[in-house]
C-alpha cells in the first residue's frame, strides 16, 4: 500500500514536471513574432518620423514662399522710399536760376573731350597712401576743371564735350542694407548731384557744354548684370544724369545730347567716338577695342576713338583711351589686388586733324577750393573695405 502511494506520487510529480515544462515551452512559443508581424512600438516610430517629414516640408515651402513675397515687398518699399526722398531733394535743387551765364567767345577749331568715370562719389577710403570723400571729390573735380580751362585758353577751344562713362555711384545690392540705407542713397545721389552741377558751371564760364552719358556696372540697381537697354539702365548713373538734364533745361550753352545702356556714339569735328564703361573689354584691350569697333565697321559706321574706364588705372593709346578713378587707391585694390593707382582723369584735344590725349593727374588737391554743397546730405558706402571680408556659409540648406 505504501508503495503504491509511493509510486502514485513519482508519477504525479513527473507529470506535473512534465507538464510545466510543457506550458513554459509554450509560452516561450508564444514570444516569438512571425518576421512580418510590425512591432508596436517601431511602428508608431515610423509614423512619427513620416509626420515630422511633412510638417518640415510644409514649413520649408512656407519659408520659400515668405521669403520670395518678403524680397520682392523689401525691393518695393525700398524704391518707393528712394522716389519719395528723392522727390523731396529735388524740391530744394536750383541749377541756374538766378545765374547769368557768359557768352560763349569766338575761337578756332578745336573742342575739348573730358573722360568722367568711376567717380565712386559715395565711397570712402582712408588710408596713409589715399583719402577719399565728398570734399575731396569736389576738390578734385574743382582742379580738373582748372586744368581743363588751361587747356582751353591754349588751344584756342570753345567747346567742351563731358562724356559720362558710368559708375558716378557705388551701389549696395543686398536687400536689407538697399531698404536702411535707402534715405542715404538719395542722399548720396543729391550730393553727386550737386557737386557735378557746380562742375559743370565752372566749365561754362568759359566753353559751350555738351554731356553724353551711359551706364556702368557698379551703379547698377539689380543684382544682375544686364545687357539689355531696359535692364542696364536700371541704374543710379542714369539717375544722375536725368536729374542734371532736368535741371539745367533751358540753360544757354548747356546742352545733354544723349544716354545709352552699354555703348553711345558721338561726333566731335567729323571724328566718330565711341563711349564704353569697359567692363565688356577682356584683358587684350586692343584686340577687344578693334573687335567691338568691328561690329559698327559692319554696319558702315566707322569709330575713329574709343572712351572708356573701369579698371581705375590710366592708359592712353592710337585709337583708344582708359580712364582712371576720381578715387585712387582703396583698402580692396591696395590689401585684396596689391594694385596701387592714382586719382586721375583723361582729357582730350580736337582738331580737325589730331586727336591729343592726356592724363590729368588729379591725387594732390591741396590748396584747392572744393565745390560747395550741402554737407548734411553726405552719405557714406565703404564698400572696398567689405571686399576684404571672405564670406562663411554658417549653415546652409541646399534642395
Amino acid at each position: 500500500m505504501q508503495q503504491s502511494t509511493a509510486g502514485s506520487l513519482h508519477h504525479l510529480h513527473v507529470s506535473m514536471g512534465l507538464n510545466k515544462e510543457r506550458r513554459t515551452r509554450n509560452r516561450k512559443r508564444q514570444v516569438v513574432k512571425h518576421p512580418c508581424v510590425q512591432d508596436p512600438d517601431r511602428e508608431l516610430l515610423q509614423f512619427n518620423v513620416r509626420l515630422a517629414k511633412a510638417r518640415q516640408a510644409q514649413a520649408d515651402t512656407n519659408r520659400i514662399e515668405r521669403k520670395a513675397f518678403r524680397e520682392h515687398a523689401r525691393v518695393e518699399n525700398a524704391v518707393t522710399a528712394y522716389a519719395r526722398e528723392l522727390c523731396a531733394r529735388l524740391e530744394e535743387q536750383s541749377f541756374s536760376r538766378g545765374l547769368t551765364l557768359r557768352s560763349i567767345p569766338e575761337s578756332r577749331d578745336a573742342v575739348l573731350i573730358v573722360q568722367l568715370s568711376d567717380l565712386h562719389f559715395n565711397e570712402r577710403v582712408d588710408l596713409p597712401s589715399n583719402r577719399y570723400d565728398f570734399s575731396i571729390a569736389a576738390q578734385r573735380l574743382a582742379k580738373l576743371a582748372s586744368r581743363v580751362k588751361q587747356l582751353g585758353k591754349s588751344y584756342g577751344a570753345r567747346k567742351v564735350v563731358i562724356a559720362c562713362l558710368g559708375d558716378f555711384l557705388n551701389s549696395d545690392r543686398r536687400l536689407d542694407e538697399l531698404l536702411s540705407n535707402a534715405t542715404n542713397r538719395s542722399k548720396a545721389t543729391l550730393c553727386a548731384v550737386d557737386i557735378l552741377r557746380a562742375f559743370v558751371l565752372d566749365l561754362r564760364e568759359q566753353f559751350e557744354i555738351e554731356v553724353y552719358g551711359i551706364t556702368g556696372n557698379e551703379s547698377r540697381v539689380n543684382k544682375e548684370l544686364g545687357w539689355s537697354d531696359e535692364l542696364a539702365s536700371d541704374s543710379y548713373d542714369l539717375m544722375i544724369y536725368e536729374i542734371l538734364k532736368r535741371g539745367f533745361a533751358g540753360a544757354d550753352g548747356i546742352a545733354f545730347k544723349g544716354f545709352r545702356s552699354n555703348e553711345l556714339l558721338f561726333e566731335v569735328l567729323g571724328r566718330t567716338f565711341l563711349c564704353l564703361h569697359g567692363h565688356q573689354i577682356g584683358a587684350n584691350v586692343q584686340r577687344s577695342v578693334q573687335e567691338i569697333t568691328g561690329k559698327y565697321a559692319a554696319q558702315g559706321i566707322t569709330v575713329d576713338f574709343t572712351l572708356f574706364g573701369h579698371l581705375h588705372a590710366s592708359a592712353i593709346g592710337d585709337y583708344h583711351a582708359r580712364n582712371a578713378s576720381l578715387v585712387g587707391s582703396n583698402a580692396y585694390s591696395e590689401a585684396g589686388l596689391n594694385f596701387c593707382s592714382k586719382a586721375a582723369q583723361n582729357v582730350h584735344v580736337v582738331t580737325p586733324g589730331t586727336i591729343d590725349g592726356m592724363k590729368v593727374d588729379l591725387q594732390d588737391v591741396s590748396g584747392i577750393e572744393p565745390y560747395p554743397f550741402a554737407a548734411e546730405w553726405e552719405a557714406y558706402c565703404p564698400k572696398s573695405e567689405r571686399k576684404l571680408h571672405t564670406p562663411s556659409v554658417v549653415y546652409q540648406v541646399v534642395v
